[in-house]
């Protein structure tokens, strides 16, 4: 069920610390769930300049509920991988949902904002990393169309990062 009190807009600067907190409770979340030791992951004092940086540069959407609160974060880029034209394809770096909101829409009204953003930018084609221990993400990524484009790399307790891509109609 999608809430339909969820807006999707451009993260705003002074929310910067608040997007590396939520940050940090969803991929606490689904580490935990893979079997990564949740001491093991960093806090949000540690990635608050990523995320300000990320918002800075326009990279960084939110999800926010009535009233404002951030429930959710997108944020797309130029892809970093050495195989992949810059120029022909958006990088999904992540979507992120507060556990707490986990099932009632949210990622998918972040994913339809990707896909905008790939529109708007005439680009067909995403591509997004994703450890493939987190069965929860896998299995929202296959329900949006994306599929493994062969591409591995090492990840935590031996389980790899596996590419998805996804090509939309233009």
């Amino acid at each position: 069920m999608i809430d339909t009190q969820i807006s999707i807009r451009p993260a705003r600067t002074e929310e910067a610390h608040a997007l590396a907190a939520l940050h940090t409770r969803t991929r606490t979340a689904y580490y935990t769930a893979g079997g990564l030791p949740a001491q093991e992951l960093a806090g949000a004092e540690r990635i608050s300049g990523y995320w300000q940086r990320a918002v800075d540069e326009g990279r960084a959407q939110v999800a926010a509920a009535s009233g404002g609160r951030v429930v959710g974060f997108l944020m797309a880029g130029s892809p970093k991988f050495d195989d992949i034209a810059a120029a022909s394809v958006r990088e999904l770096q992540q979507i992120g949902v507060d556990p707490t909101g986990w099932g009632r829409g949210v990622g998918g009204l972040l994913h339809a904002a990707f896909v905008r953003r790939l529109r708007a930018d005439g680009l067909t084609e995403g591509v997004v990393e994703c450890w493939e221990a987190n069965a929860r993400a896998q299995a929202f990524y296959a329900r949006q169309g994306w599929r493994p484009d062969g591409s591995r790399r090492p990840g935590p307790l031996g389980r790899d990062y596996v590419r998805l891509r996804l090509t939309i109609p233009c």
